[in-house]
């Protein structure tokens, strides 16, 4: 294999207090996830990679050391670091884009709260007619196995939560929504982009401060175009599958 000649840059967000070490570890498993780095791939060297990312040769030394802890690099003596592993990816999807559908992939996962308070959601114009007033949760999700997949921050219209607090709490609200009033709530609107792990959100996700994540908005409304719920997710990278279908009109 020859040596890679681009690389992604380098997040420089100036509120994101994750060392950089760890940023730089995380663009790199990136790369290698997605196949943009292969197994067999020479990386290029520390001293070309602290020039890349204006930073000192310790800097990426780290980068090197985390990733090659996990088995993903590999120095050789007079050679040079090579990319030997893959990271381990989990089968279960958390995120499709059907709906109402989706509910139902929801009920086998659960949740942990974190914080809760009566906040008011960040909307756009274009999500919506807000509602008199919300329920916010900053919750983790975790899988049938128990284990972390999504930090979330969601807002339940009072007029919903108030009519089923226990559940909301312990339940997915997609699900709990879907059961109280599905014929009511009418679409869902939703958008994707790409993020990084700060050093809380990895924590609790169990991930590497710097790993890639996937960022999902939801807004679900109901048929006078009012939000009964919205959220914004961080979801773990290997655990993201999106699903949809098209269908040509019909002439």
């Amino acid at each position: 294999m020859t040596m890679v000649n681009s690389m992604s840059k380098l997040d420089t967000d100036p509120n994101d207090m994750t060392p950089l070490y760890c940023r730089i570890a995380g663009a790199l498993r990136s790369e290698i996830a997605s196949g943009e780095l292969e197994v067999g791939t020479q990386l290029p060297t520390i001293a070309a990679l602290a020039i890349r990312y204006k930073v000192a040769p310790v800097t990426v030394r780290e980068s090197f050391r985390l990733l090659s802890e996990e088995g993903l690099i590999r120095g050789r003596r007079g050679s040079g670091t090579f990319v030997c592993g893959l990271p381990s990816l989990r089968n279960t999807p958390v995120t499709e884009a059907g709906w109402p559908s989706l509910s139902e992939r929801l009920r086998k996962y659960r949740s942990q709260i974190l914080e809760t308070d009566d906040g008011v959601p960040p909307l756009l114009p274009s999500d919506g007619k807000p509602a008199k007033a919300y329920r916010r949760m900053l919750r983790v999700h975790q899988d049938e196995h128990k284990e972390p997949f999504r930090v979330v921050e969601l807002f339940i219209a009072r007029k919903y939560y108030d009519r089923a607090p226990r559940r909301f709490d312990k339940e997915m609200a997609l699900v709990v929504l879907e059961d109280l009033d599905s014929t009511n709530l009418v679409e869902m609107k939703q958008s994707f982009t790409l993020t990084i792990a700060d050093a809380i959100v990895a924590g609790h996700l169990d991930i590497y401060a710097g790993d890639p994540l996937g960022r999902l908005r939801r807004s679900l409304v109901d048929k006078n175009g009012t939000i009964a719920y919205f959220s914004i997710a961080l979801i773990r990278a290997d655990r993201i599958s999106l699903s949809w279908s098209m269908s040509r009109p019909k002439k």
